[in-house]
């Protein structure tokens, strides 16, 4: 009987040098399988999808082209996955001997006694670091998942061989990246579908530790056995479940974890089970399979799934030609499990755009939604755009949410996002467009520590982009007023604005605000210069109303209130009634006696119409005062 045998690849794990020697052996791997076993591919989340074929040479070819495409953060800190597990359990709940490693990675990272800027930046890379590996294991259990899913039509038992440099998940209570729920129903999908996992976990912890950018870090073997396990651990647990193993490869190309597989597949023990009536109800039930043979392993199901009696048997799938390498199965696909509140929810933001964000208002229950938009097939199953723009906005609503349990998944689903959109090389357009608005929503929530967990990986992926270069700038800003960073962040804050400068579309916005920052630290020739600069003013009546109203508050500084006049007088004359412009021409005019004009300005502040706006009521905001736009032209994107 032919046998169906998938490999799947996990580009995100390794990077290029990493994948090729096992991707060499895997070609191998397939060369040595009978003509008559079918042969997938499934490369994610970019790269190479072939159906299952005889014709073994196109998966070849097509494995060969596979690129390993990890993508390593600019960190300040030297964590290790442990540590980052074991750190954010301390930070949640300390206990004492989490409190303990906690001083000791600080010491180690801040100096001895360290600073409390340190120690704060520390703990943001922290959570920074689970929730960027907490949202890239979700998407790639994900993506696997959704294979399982697909290859459920195909009738009799698979093989799926899957290639992984590892997953970073928690192996303690309250640690984080936390990726329990999605694994175990990974391993129920491998059950449904009648489809053994056999992982090839290629192990570059000891690796990684000695590489010169993780110089400074913890280098002992012991930390280095148990990041390994960190990273192994969940790959481990759903290829038992599913009746498979995980081969650990740390040396070599996996050679041998190949040649296992290939023995194991050869032969297997088909055991039959009578049901009770209950048992057939559809669902996955857990089963144990033992034997009184000393010294055997055994490989078998941990879960099975027995149909309805009434329920339609699975079609065989056809033979197809050995030279048509991506063969569609003929079968018709599995039903897509969307739950009612999901579905109701995407049915409405396909309607109206407007009705979406006032469902998103008043649903009582964002956590639960989002767990449940996790777990359910996609609403949009190939509008995959779509999907990203709404988990987005899910994603904002909770973080917006008061309920700290919404707040809590609403970052787990925008980094899962955050690396779902991620395109294998340069990103594209949609994926800086979805970027973007996902920054311009976080300027405007004011959580300045939170928008840095995600707008430096933007300003990485969209190097040319300049509304995001803007926003690194802001939001650090944001955070030097706060106090969360120290005082020698001030030049690398001037620097962020100064790359966005070198931008056509944000440069007058940035030398404006620039300027404003360079004011408050006291060097005012720099502001000056900034604003005095040839393409300073700019055709946006807001920024020019900033621009000019900046400019007076530096000439007013460097004790030149003439000028200063005339800078508030321009910003008017721009932006006519804008209080913040009336209020510093009236304070100025009365420290040089003018108390006619003064009060003329006094008494026009105060019968101000309502409505009457001051664009700098919403300086802070950055792009968030246009959201509505920039989410909107996204929306067309997406369609």
């Amino acid at each position: 009987m032919a046998r169906v045998v998938f490999i799947a690849i996990d580009c995100l794990s390794f990077d290029a040098s990493a994948s090729r020697h096992v991707i060499a052996t895997a070609r191998d791997f397939i060369d040595k399988l009978p003509v008559t076993d079918e042969v997938g591919l499934f490369a994610y989340p970019y790269g190479p999808k072939l159906n299952p074929t005889t014709d073994h040479a196109a998966v070849s070819r097509a494995l060969a082209t596979v690129l390993g495409q990890r993508e390593i953060p600019s960190n300040q800190f030297h964590l290790r996955p442990s540590e980052v597990v074991d750190l954010s359990a301390a930070a949640s709940s300390p206990a004492p001997r989490e409190a303990t490693l906690l001083e000791s990675v600080i010491r180690r990272e801040c100096g001895n006694p360290p600073e409390d800027v340190c120690r704060q930046r520390l703990m943001l890379e922290i959570t920074g670091a689970a929730l960027y590996y907490e949202g890239q294991g979700n998407a790639g259990l994900g993506m696997l998942r959704s294979l399982l899913e697909q290859i459920n039509v195909i009738n009799g038992r698979k093989t799926l061989v899957l290639i992984s440099a590892g997953m970073m998940a928690s192996d303690i209570p309250g640690g984080r990246p936390d990726i329990s729920e999605l694994g175990m129903q990974v391993g129920k999908e491998a059950a449904r579908s009648n489809t053994s996992v056999y992982t090839l976990y290629l192990d570059t912890s000891t690796i990684d530790r000695f590489n010169a950018e993780t110089r400074t870090g913890d280098k002992n073997l012991q930390s280095v056995a148990r990041d390994s396990d960190v990273l192994g651990r969940w790959l481990d647990q759903f290829s038992g479940a599913s009746g498979g193993a995980l081969f650990k490869v740390q040396v070599g190309a996996g050679e041998y974890a190949f040649d296992r597989v290939l023995n194991e597949i050869s032969a297997y023990y088909l055991l039959g089970v009578e049901p009770a009536e209950e048992d057939r109800d559809g669902r996955t039930h857990e089963i144990k399979v033992k034997t009184n043979q000393k010294n055997a392993i055994v490989r078998g199901r941990r879960w099975v799934m027995v149909p309805k009696r009434d329920a339609a048997p699975a079609e065989v799938v056809s033979e197809g030609a050995p030279s048509e390498p991506a063969r569609a199965a003929t079968p018709a696909p599995p039903k897509r499990v969307v739950p009612a509140n999901v579905q109701a929810l995407a049915d409405v933001f396909d309607r109206d755009a407007d009705s979406f964000q006032r469902q998103l208002t008043s649903t009582q229950d964002l956590s639960g939604l989002i767990r449940d938009f996790r777990s359910s097939d996609n609403p949009w199953p190939n509008a995959p755009r779509r999907t990203a723009v709404f988990a987005l906005e899910l994603s904002i609503a909770a973080l917006r949410s008061n309920n700290g349990y919404a707040r809590d998944e609403g970052g787990r689903l925008l980094a899962e996002y955050t690396v779902r959109v991620r395109q294998p090389e340069a990103a594209d357009a949609f994926e800086c467009a979805w970027l973007w608005t996902e920054v311009a929503a976080l300027q405007g929530m004011f959580m300045a520590d939170n928008a840095m967990l995600f707008i430096p990986r933007a300003v990485e992926r969209c190097p040319t982009n300049g509304r995001l270069h803007l926003a690194h700038a802001l939001v650090s800003e944001q955070q030097w007023l706060r106090g969360t960073v120290g005082t020698d962040v001030e030049a690398q804050i001037v620097e962020r604005y100064q790359q966005a400068i070198k931008i056509p579309d944000s440069a007058a916005e940035a030398r404006m605000r620039a300027a404003w920052f360079l004011l408050r630290t006291r060097k005012l020739d720099e502001a000056l210069a900034l604003l005095d600069a040839p393409g300073a003013r700019s055709t946006d009546t807001y920024v020019q109303y900033l621009t000019d109203l900046v400019r007076g508050q530096v000439l007013r500084a460097r004790g030149q209130p003439d000028e200063a006049a005339k800078a508030y007088r321009a910003a008017l004359a721009t932006w006519p009634g804008a209080q913040s412009a009336q209020v510093a021409l009236m304070t100025l005019l009365l420290t040089r006696g003018d108390r006619q004009e003064a009060a003329r300005l006094a008494e026009a502040a105060e019968t101000a119409p309502p409505d009457q706006f001051d664009p700098w009521w919403t300086y802070w905001l950055g792009d968030y005062r246009v959201y509505p736009g920039i989410l909107a032209k996204l929306r067309e994107m997406a369609q």
